[in-house]
């Protein structure tokens, strides 16, 4: 598995905005001219909720934004003045740009007693680097630093890449916890800023909360990483946008937009800060700069652990990072590979907003009381091929419904009997499978290739009617000895036929859903 690491201060000639954006036209735009925003506020004339927004230029080498929900326009600013307090002081900490920060002292003289945040960052980033298997590593400043001072060259020189990571053992960084005492050895150079970022954005929450414990709703940004907490202007939740993984331009439309309560979004990707006019994330297998993960998007409890985990998938295959994610509870991922292809986990799309066309208000108005559409079923057709390997094996397949919260609806089928592989479906037996008792009367043997039908009629487990709405068809397979995929179709179950068509995946082929009357 490798590793990467990115920086929080953006390479100064390189800036640009992230590709994680609040939905302009839900939460209003931090648009005017940028010298005037940053001492401007933005207040909202709605009398009963008072919604302040300020935004403040050159702020960890990039933007702050601020949206204070519930408090009066003197009390808002007290917030937003604790929140930049606090960010200055961490940033005389961790700031790996500064020659005066904590951690740069750290870094030249290889030893000594540190502040408590400094050892809680470089303590959570070992622990990552543990978790992740390598994938997350913040001991990568010595290469970092290389490959920034090799400007245009395209190529840093192999020999020197293997020497630096050849030096950087396993035991090389030395935590005392009683003392509070960090010692590195002479190859190791800290660059935590994928973890520092969202670690900072987390205590500016909780020290604009501190300072005006009166706040109702509160979100910070800081360069496209977010933490949002409590009230948001819109009563169902705080709506953030996620930009097109393929689109770099700062005003690229947006592609989803997501549902947030007391959660944090951090991004991960190419095209946006580079090393010698490459991604900024780095393979310390190699040391050279990651190419196959276009955009990592990651939703979770806390900025600091959305933000590792981001930068983190970067370095994984798919299902390797899906794996972490659907083992970790409150997180959710999407990734988005260079060639096009998008994995997420499995609840991810409960979190993307719903378009709310006049239609679909019509249902929601009376959700409870609609019933499933008489006669309709759900129809998926899917396609086992033929692969050419030795001791080929029948893959694993899982098929379940699920509403839009995740719960679980109907399994519709899980083809694959041995215990000792079962589990090889991993977003469905994690989430799903190990709670069942009845395991064996669910998983049938595995089939052959050849082309197959599953029909869902709106029943639940029980066999009750489930009622009309928004639901989740999973389909998730996995060979023995070979590769595991996982798809998602998003249902709207109303009295109308549709039909959508996922792509082919290299244990299964092409899968379609017709929702249609079939008498």
């Amino acid at each position: 598995m490798s590793s990467a690491v990115r920086n929080f201060y953006p390479i100064r000639k390189a800036f640009r905005l992230s590709p994680l954006v609040m939905a302009l036209a839900l939460i209003s735009p931090f648009h005017a001219n940028a010298a005037e925003q940053s001492e401007k506020i933005e207040q909202s004339e709605n009398i009963v909720t008072q919604t302040h927004r300020f935004h403040r230029d050159h702020i960890l080498g990039t933007s702050l934004d601020v949206v204070v929900q519930g408090a009066s326009k003197q009390e808002a600013k007290r917030a937003v003045d604790a929140i930049q307090k606090e960010i200055s002081q961490l940033d005389q900490i961790l700031s790996t740009w500064r020659d005066d920060s904590e951690i740069a002292a750290l870094n030249n003289n290889k030893q000594g007693k540190v502040s408590a945040e400094l050892f809680e960052v470089i303590a959570a980033c070992e622990n990552w680097r543990d978790k992740t298997c390598g994938a997350f590593d913040a001991r990568l400043g010595q290469l970092i630093t290389l490959w920034e001072q090799s400007h245009s060259v395209v190529k840093l020189d192999e020999t020197t890449r293997a020497q630096v990571l050849n030096q950087l053992k396993a035991d090389s960084v030395k935590l005392d916890t009683e003392q509070h005492s960090i010692a590195i050895d002479s190859a190791v150079k800290f660059a935590p800023d994928a973890y520092a970022k969202g670690y900072i954005i987390d205590r500016a929450l909780v020290a604009a909360r501190k300072a005006v414990p009166s706040i109702e709703g509160l979100l910070v940004d800081i360069g496209g990483d977010i933490r949002v907490w409590g009230n948001a202007p819109q009563k169902d939740g705080w709506k953030i946008g996620v930009q097109d993984a393929f689109d770099h331009s700062d005003n690229s439309a947006i592609q989803q937009i997501l549902s947030l309560k007391d959660q944090a979004i951090a991004f991960s990707g190419q095209g946006y800060r580079n090393l010698a006019g490459q991604t900024h994330l780095l393979d310390p297998k190699t040391g050279m700069p990651l190419q196959q993960v276009e955009q990592c998007v990651v939703v979770g409890t806390c900025a600091a652990d959305a933000d590792a985990l981001a930068t983190a998938l970067a370095a994984m295959t798919p299902s390797e990072g899906l794996e972490l994610i659907e083992a970790l509870i409150g997180y959710e991922a999407k990734v988005t590979l260079t060639d096009g292809q998008v994995y997420q986990s499995s609840g991810w799309n409960s979190l993307v907003q719903t378009p709310q066309h006049a239609e679909m208000r019509t249902v929601a108005a009376g959700q409870s009381s609609a019933k499933w559409p008489a006669g309709y079923q759900a129809i998926i057709d899917l396609t086992i091929p033929k692969i050419a390997v030795e001791k080929y094996r029948a893959p694993y397949v899982s098929v379940w419904v699920t509403d839009a919260n995740k719960k679980i609806v109907r399994t519709l089928a899980v083809w694959g009997k041995d215990e000792k592989w079962i589990n090889s479906n991993y977003v469905w037996y994690r989430r799903y499978g190990r709670q069942m008792t009845n395991l064996d009367a669910v998983a049938k043997p595995s089939r052959q290739p050849g082309h197959y039908k599953l029909a869902w009629d709106g029943k639940d487990e029980t066999g009750k009617a489930v009622a009309a709405g928004q639901y989740l068809i999973h389909i998730e397979t996995s060979r023995e000895h070979g590769e595991h995929s996982y798809q998602t179709f998003n249902l709207d179950v109303k009295a109308k036929g549709s039909n959508q068509t996922l792509p082919a995946q290299k244990e299964i082929g092409s899968v379609q859903l017709n929702f249609q009357k079939v008498n």
